[in-house]
């Protein structure tokens, strides 16, 4: 008879086995799921964060390039803050 101790294959297949059953419980643990659902918060907050910084430069630099245009001459104010539009 095979010593059963010594086959490479049998424990092979022994730690496969315990290996799903211990990835099924870690998987389905209430910690488990609450450091996925934290972790994708905090992503999502960086997201959008990021969003709107990348907003704020994109109008800052927008109004920058406006004022430089408009001191420059190249764009008039077509309405004057003070005066109002009529229509004849």
């Amino acid at each position: 008879m095979k010593n059963i101790w010594k086959n490479e294959r049998l424990w092979c297949a022994v730690a496969g086995a315990l290996t799903v059953i211990v990835g099924k419980k870690v998987v389905t643990s209430e910690k488990t799921r609450q450091l996925a659902v934290s972790g994708l918060a905090k992503g999502m907050k960086l997201h959008n964060d990021a969003k709107e910084s990348f907003q704020n430069m994109k109008d800052e630099a927008s109004d920058i390039c406006y004022d430089a245009k408009t001191k420059a001459g190249l764009i008039e104010d077509e309405i004057p803050e003070n005066e109002e539009v009529t229509e004849e």
